[in-house]
C-alpha cells in the first residue's frame, strides 16, 4: 500500500486512486482489504478492535465484515481529495480531519478517527528512541534511564529492526509521520 488517495463521490461511493488508476472500493477488492486489515492489526490495533465490535453482527460473512471495517476506517480518517497522499510512498498514513456526522457523539472518537499508532516497540525502546528524537546524547539517555551506553545502542538497533529503518534520520521521519511522540 503506497501512494494512495481516497475520496468520496457526490453519490457517496468511496474511491481509491493509486498507481493502477481510480476504482471504487468494493467488498470484492480482497487483496487491498486483506493488506489493509493486516496494517490495521499491526499499527492500529485499538481501532481494529473497536471496528470489530461495531461490525460484530457481520462476522459470519468475513468478506463483507472486513470490507465494512476498512470502509469505516477510510471514511473516518481520509476522504479529502487533496495533494497530500493519504498513504504516502513509504506506506505511512496521513490522516485528515474527516467530516463526521457522529463527531462528538461517537463512543470510539479518537480510537477509530486519528487512531493511536502502535509502533511495535517495547517501552524501553520507546524511551530510548524518545531521547534520540529529543536530540539527547547517548550518554544522557543512558544516565536518565540508569542503563549503559551499550544498552542504549542495543535498544536503538532493535528499534531500527522492528520498524524497518536503517538510520536515526529515517527513524525521526518515521516518528514524525506516525506521531509517535506526540
Amino acid at each position: 500500500m503506497r501512494n494512495m488517495e481516497f475520496y468520496k463521490t457526490p453519490k457517496g461511493k468511496i474511491m481509491i486512486n493509486d498507481e493502477h488508476g481510480t476504482r471504487e472500493l468494493k467488498p470484492s477488492d480482497r487483496d487491498f482489504i486483506t493488506v489493509f486489515i493486516v496494517h490495521l492489526s499491526d499499527f492500529y490495533p485499538e481501532a481494529l478492535e473497536a471496528l470489530s465490535k461495531i461490525y460484530a453482527n457481520s462476522r459470519h460473512n468475513v468478506q463483507y465484515y472486513e470490507y465494512l471495517i476498512v470502509l469505516r476506517f477510510i471514511k473516518c480518517n481520509f476522504l479529502k481529495y487533496d495533494s497530500t497522499m493519504d498513504i504516502d510512498q513509504f506506506g505511512y498514513f496521513n490522516f485528515e480531519e474527516a467530516e463526521c456526522p457522529l463527531h462528538g457523539e461517537c463512543e470510539f472518537q479518537g480510537v477509530i478517527c486519528k487512531p493511536k499508532f502502535n509502533s511495535r516497540l517495547s517501552d524501553r525502546e520507546l524511551n530510548v528512541m524518545r531521547g534520540y528524537y529529543e536530540q539527547s546524547s547517548e550518554a544522557d539517555i543512558a544516565k536518565q534511564m540508569y542503563i549503559s551506553v551499550e544498552t542504549v545502542r542495543t535498544h536503538k538497533r532493535n528499534a531500527f529492526q522492528r520498524v524497518k529503518v536503517h538510520s536515526l534520520s529515517e527513524f525521526i521521519l518515521y516518528a514524525k509521520n506516525n506521531n509517535l511522540f506526540i
